[in-house]
């Protein structure tokens, strides 16, 4: 009976090497990718063929090798995103980092107050817009005339021309307050060339085949960076980021291992 596999399995990253504070990682949180959609790994050899006066070869020695990979997932997590990519400095908790509210919706008046969500506090204006016509009004700096108008930032006070009427939409970002305790921002720090988390990547795999056996594959690589993180937007559709990665060798000079049911 053959083996056989099927599915992509189970994709899992360990931070591995110093953190942004050039300090050595000991208890990494392992960051697994969630509801993965294709996992594509190559091992690649450049060949070099020795050719005399004939046609054909007469020895092939192997040259440079490479391992690269490709995944795509669903779940999004901060962690993740950071300990596989960016590799900076993620802060936890409430009042982190930026958040929008789009188009919400204020009855016209001389002035109006932003209350944030989650008690947050206001940062920046984002627009404002006519609900009737959909055209956007102008900021200034002071004394709106009708079609315009002018905010305080920091505070989100927003002041019309007393002649405006109807409802207008208001875009504004605002960090949230101290209820919220689940926030995590990635700062990315223009760091210098050659500053790249490392990881090690697990790939695991189980299918239990027509004879009832349970195929495994587990592919682990010692020592990996990351060359890509998309983020694909599209419209009627999940978001998939797109990860791409290359292995290398480890302080013990070691890409990894293979283990198969036999």
């Amino acid at each position: 009976m053959g083996t056989y596999n099927f599915g992509v399995g189970t994709l899992i990253g360990r931070r591995t090497g110093v953190d942004a504070n050039n300090t050595a990682i000991t208890t990494p949180t392992p960051a697994r990718f969630g509801v993965v959609q294709d996992v594509d790994i190559e091992f690649e050899r450049t060949l070099k063929e020795l050719i005399g006066q004939y046609q054909f070869a007469v020895d092939i020695a192997g040259g440079q090798c490479k391992i690269t990979g490709k995944a795509k997932f669903a779940d999004i997590q901060a962690n993740l995103y950071n300990d596989m990519f960016f590799g900076q400095t993620l802060t936890t908790g409430a009042g982190v980092g930026e958040q929008a509210v789009i188009d919400e919706s204020h009855t016209a008046a001389t002035t109006v107050t932003i209350a944030p969500p989650s008690t947050g506090t206001f940062v920046h204006d984002l627009g404002v817009f006519y609900q009737a016509t959909g055209i956007e009004l102008t900021r200034v700096a002071s004394a709106p005339a009708v079609g315009s108008y002018s905010v305080t930032e920091p505070g989100g006070v927003y002041t019309f021309n007393a002649s405006e009427a109807g409802t207008l939409l208001i875009s504004y970002s605002y960090t949230v307050g101290t209820g919220v305790t689940t926030n995590k921002l990635i700062t990315i720090n223009n760091q210098l060339m050659g500053i790249t988390p490392s990881f090690e990547l697990h790939v695991q795999l189980n299918y239990p085949n027509n004879s009832g056996v349970v195929n495994t594959l587990n592919l682990k690589l010692n020592s990996c960076r990351s060359s890509k993180l998309g983020f694909p937007l599209k419209n009627v559709d999940y978001q998939i980021p797109e990860f791409d990665f290359q292995a290398f060798a480890d302080a013990s000079n070691t890409i990894g291992t293979i283990t198969l049911v036999r």
